[in-house]
């Protein structure tokens, strides 16, 4: 299964629109067939809109779809390309004040769509409302998260270990394979913090890959991190159980794809 994640940065970008097409394009010719994208924005202000029948809605859905999401658009663009894609969308806050923010999931395959409000808060206001699109493909016994977590705190009420101890205690039901994309912004590198607090129950496929192509997804400041000078891996895969990953590989990097986004993204060739 080829799997792709992205942080889109969608509507921030110049060119937008531009870019959501190379982004459909990448898809197209990569064959992907899941597609977790995270930063996937839609107008506050712009038309309330009811999706097709590949939209895989949830119950309790706090905000409803509008006519630009960018998820949306780029199912659509895919459509227009002769590939159909089930998708779903979750909105964790408001973003720079116009945007409903969230995550999203594409997806060959058919899925059971759940939202998990993982933050203390659940006021969309307030930029440390999370909230993480599960998509059960469950003919593949397959979980795929799609996670956009915050910062790491030492405060185990807030922030990163909070968010991620909600989730353990809400996937624990799941009884198959696990697969957590996205943008969790928690350094490879940084020890005691993030990324060791997942490393123990989920395993980082980077280092499954028999092959690996690049390995950083942030090159310098980015919003978020706007004093960093150091090359970042904050972009992930984890699985809950070790499974064959054929190869790792850094995307939309200028090299493998075109720059689209203030994150690169990761293309995974794994076998479940």
């Amino acid at each position: 299964m080829k799997v792709i994640s992205l942080n889109t940065h969608s509507w921030i970008e110049e060119k937008p629109l531009e870019k959501l097409v190379q982004i459909g394009d990448f898809i197209l010719k990569e064959g992907a067939e899941v597609i977790a994208l995270q930063e996937v924005n839609q107008r506050i202000s712009a038309d309330v809109i009811n999706p097709d029948g590949f939209y895989c809605s949830y119950e309790g859905a706090e905000v409803e779809i509008k006519a630009d999401n960018f998820a949306k658009l780029l199912v659509d663009y895919l459509k227009e390309k002769g590939q159909n894609f089930y998708w779903g969308w979750t909105c964790s806050h408001i973003g720079y004040d116009i945007y409903d923010e969230g995550s999203a999931i594409l997806s060959k395959y058919p899925f059971e769509a759940e939202s998990l409000l993982v933050s203390p808060t659940e006021d969309r206001a307030d930029y440390h409302t999370r909230r993480i699109l599960l998509a059960h493909l469950n003919e593949e016994k397959l979980t795929v998260g799609s996670c956009h977590y915050s910062w790491y705190s030492e405060n185990p009420e807030e922030g990163f270990i909070y968010e991620w101890s909600k989730l353990l205690v809400n996937t624990e039901k799941i009884g198959h394979q696990i697969l957590l994309l996205g943008d969790f912004n928690a350094p490879a590198h940084i020890e005691g913090a993030g990324y060791s607090l997942v490393s123990q129950t989920y395993t980082d496929v980077y280092h499954l890959a028999k092959e690996k192509k690049g390995q950083f997804t942030v090159e310098s400041n980015i919003d978020g991190w706007a004093d960093n000078k150091e090359r970042l891996r904050i972009d992930f895969g984890f699985v809950l159980n070790p499974v064959e990953v054929a190869t790792y590989q850094v995307i939309f990097n200028g090299v493998d794809g075109p720059i689209v986004s203030d994150h690169f993204g990761i293309l995974l060739d794994m076998k479940f």
